[in-house]
């Protein structure tokens, strides 16, 4: 039986519940069919990961977890020294969280923008396939999206194939 797209539409505004119930991936999808806007939040444990969608392309993922910060993927990547992050943290620390961390990491010549914006990319990317490995999460989806979010642009379909063949690669 086919679905129609009021159903999805109707969906989108009380798109909550349980990963044992409805998979990730196809909430995804219903976000990309329905064009939506806004954050769908997962959590598990005391971990929450976010991911942010505008007319149904993900632009951003965020994450509670310390091992998904932006300055330990560039570490992680061989792009930035701990030592540079060090700095960049307590410059960071001292304007009071005024200017984001990848500013004050190109500001300072830690990093180029293009490896900056190359981290960024690689940071939402991880932060979606760990989503993908958790087997017992809840999530919400709400129309809204914080402000001051960097605004990147993922193909969802292509999102999902590039994490179900990374899973298969590290099973």
């Amino acid at each position: 039986m086919a679905v129609g797209y009021g159903v999805y539409r109707t969906m989108a505004f009380s798109l909550s519940g349980h990963t044992r119930d409805v998979t990730l991936p196809l909430v995804l999808q219903v976000l990309q069919l329905i064009t939506a806007t806004g954050t769908l939040t997962v959590r598990s444990g005391g971990v929450e990961k976010s991911v942010h969608v505008k007319n149904g392309q993900i632009i951003y993922a965020s994450s509670t977890d310390g091992n998904d910060r932006l300055g330990e993927m560039l570490v992680k990547a061989g792009l930035l020294t701990r030592e540079n992050l060090e700095v960049a943290l307590q410059l960071f620390r001292k304007q009071a969280g005024i200017k984001k961390i990848g500013a004050i990491l190109v500001e300072n010549g830690f990093v180029t923008p293009k490896d900056l914006f190359a981290g960024l990319k690689t940071q939402v990317k991880t932060i979606i396939y760990s989503l993908f490995l958790w087997d017992d999460a809840e999530y919400r989806f709400e129309e809204t999206l914080p402000a001051g979010i960097i605004q990147l642009q993922f193909n969802i379909e292509e999102l999902i194939e590039e994490i179900i063949l990374r899973m298969k690669q590290d099973a």
